[in-house]
């Protein structure tokens, strides 16, 4: 089968990436040929149809100088002509079977949607993030989970500047919303969506998704190279994205209350100089930010923590930094919200508390470090639960059996 990968980035940066890669590899070893779609980033890996990608846009430089030029340019991110010519040349050539729609927004656009159509490619999407219902991504705004904009209210991103603190940015991210809606171009062109947790589906719904077109099927990923380690390590480890709406803050308030105990904090993001100057100003001696790492060696930070924490404040989609910190015997804490507590039994493989509350996160950590043998139990409880739920085989053979019968149906 020839399967079309559509996404923005080609390069590894999240936990979106990190699913898609995994995903392309295993579909490779069992035979079927990807078409990779993506934006064009001297980050990529390569790509034997990079010629096809779309050019990169910074829309961050955009919002901020030379609005009626810019405003211009960031209507590309509403609607790309570029990827709708490329796409089509791309399949011309190579005639994939069917596509599997990731990240397109902002920067691929659901220009796409239409010649895929056209061509009567079924396509499938995988829901990494809140973009369908939510202008900025994450139903989360001034510091907060946001539902404001229910009910088609997407004005809302505006008054409350919600992409990146613009009003030109959150008015673009609005008009991009209606036209999305207006039109239907994801509901009326996308033949399934697929939810890695059963939070995310019953989100899709609250916000108008037609349930029939949603399929619940959780992530899984290649643990090779996450050699389990369930004796004690020797700090308290973050790993994902460098943001408040992860939780970062919430974190290094707790940590001032172990001013005896390390804490390492890997990662980039949009507010890491913001929270790496909270840590400077709180004296926190103990904290260290460390960037970004490589898969295999942040497998080597994971297997020497003591235990992992995950503080989110947003709305986590499933949360893959919990899994691998399972496959390297580390328990978790981390907060009761979005599709955590879908994964992480409390009291058995983590321990759940209340998002943004420093002090409960605080009880949960000071529990932990005054019994290392819980500690060992959680790892290893963590360990035996993510490879009894993580089946990579099981996971290929569904979306197999998804693309096949939305070929069937196609025919």
């Amino acid at each position: 089968m020839k399967i079309l990968m559509c996404h923005k980035f080609n390069f590894p940066l999240g936990g979106a990436e990190t699913y898609l890669f995994d995903l392309c590899d295993g579909l490779r070893r069992l035979g079927h040929t990807i078409i990779n779609f993506s934006t064009s980033n001297v980050r990529n890996l390569y790509s034997d149809y990079s010629r096809y990608f779309v050019k990169e846009i910074d829309f961050s430089k955009i919002l901020f100088c030379r609005p009626i030029y810019n405003f211009k340019s960031g209507l590309k991110f509403i609607y790309s002509f570029e990827a709708k010519k490329n796409i089509e040349c791309l399949i011309n050539k190579y005639k994939p079977d069917i596509a599997h729609i990731h990240n397109i927004y902002h920067h691929i656009t659901p220009s796409i949607l239409k010649v895929l159509k056209k061509y009567g490619i079924p396509i499938v999407m995988t829901i990494h993030d809140y973009k369908l219902i939510c202008p900025n991504y994450s139903l989360f705004t001034r510091n907060s989970p946001c539902e404001r904009c229910k009910n088609g209210n997407y004005f809302n991103a505006i008054i409350y500047k919600c992409l990146q603190g613009s009003y030109l940015g959150s008015f673009l991210g609005c008009l991009e919303m209606y036209f999305s809606k207006i039109f239907k171009l994801y509901e009326d062109n996308i033949d399934l969506f697929i939810a890695p947790s059963v939070f995310v589906k019953n989100k899709l719904v609250d916000f108008g998704i037609d349930v029939k077109k949603i399929y619940y099927l959780p992530y899984a990923i290649n643990l090779e190279g996450f050699n389990p380690r369930f004796n004690n390590g020797r700090y308290i480890l973050y790993f994902g994205n460098i943001s408040f709406k992860k939780g970062i803050d919430t974190l290094l308030i707790s940590a001032k209350n172990f001013s005896n105990t390390s804490f390492k904090i890997i990662g980039d993001g949009p507010d890491k100089v913001k929270l790496e100057l909270f840590a400077c100003r709180e004296k926190l001696a103990n904290v260290e930010f460390l960037g970004y790492r490589r898969r295999e060696d942040l497998a080597d930070f994971i297997r020497n923590a003591l235990f992992v924490v995950i503080p989110s404040k947003w709305y986590e989609v499933c949360g893959l930094n919990i899994f691998e910190s399972f496959a390297s015997g580390k328990g978790v804490i981390a907060s009761n919200i979005g599709g955590i507590p879908e994964f992480i039994d409390d009291g058995y493989t983590g321990l759940l508390f209340n998002p943004g509350d420093p002090d409960d996160l605080s009880e949960k950590i000071s529990y932990l470090l005054n019994n290392s043998s819980k500690i060992e139990e959680l790892g290893r409880n963590g360990f035996e639960r993510i490879h009894r739920i993580n089946d990579q085989k099981e996971h290929y053979r569904i979306l197999l059996n998804i693309y096949n019968q939305l070929l069937t149906n196609n025919n």
